[in-house]
């Protein structure tokens, strides 16, 4: 049995305040199956999925070969929102202001995952931390979308994170690429 892997930015501790007041006002932990522990909030760069170890070197090689091309950048979190209905989202996320750096950085990891993976390319790429997901309720438990005062950051890198499901937190950064 292969690890599942993904790609991706880890959030910064200055939002977890900001997380927590939503979950509470919108009573996330009783309404969704999936609350990510803190430690776990971060950004998907590239979900991988099943990955062969054999794999796993080669991929590190190219991710730090692109960090290598990368300089720091700002992003800013700057409300709540979600994919799905408003009665009732099936995932409920923190937005992040459009960035080009973080856009271009997202169709590197890309290409990579297309290239040396074969992963089907997908353009539809929504800059988001998620805070909850995968519904557990039917009624409605509606939600509105949310500015908040915004919570600037410095990328400074990515990481390749490996799966645990049964652990909390469940994400492990196997190796943290940092920009140049």
């Amino acid at each position: 049995m292969h690890h599942h892997y993904f790609i991706g930015i880890k959030a910064p501790a200055s939002i977890e305040e900001i997380v927590q007041l939503y979950r509470d006002k919108y009573g996330l932990s009783k309404n969704y199956k999936v609350i990510p522990h803190l430690d776990d909030l971060h950004l998907t760069l590239l979900f991988i999925g099943a990955l062969p170890e054999q794999k796993v070197e080669t991929l590190q090689g190219s991710l730090a070969a692109l960090a290598d091309k990368h300089s720091n950048f700002p992003l800013t979190v700057d409300g709540l929102s979600f994919f799905g209905s408003p009665k009732g989202p099936r995932v409920v996320y923190m937005s992040v202001q459009p960035s080009q750096e973080l856009d271009a950085l997202q169709q590197a990891v890309a290409t990579i995952g297309t290239d040396q993976l074969g992963i089907e390319p997908d353009n539809r790429f929504t800059p988001h931390i998620t805070i909850a997901k995968k519904r557990k309720v039917n009624g409605d438990s509606p939600i509105q979308k949310e500015t908040c005062t915004p919570r600037p950051f410095h990328v400074k890198g990515f990481s390749l994170f490996r799966i645990h499901p049964s652990r909390t937190p469940k994400y492990e950064a196997v190796q943290t690429f940092s920009f140049k």
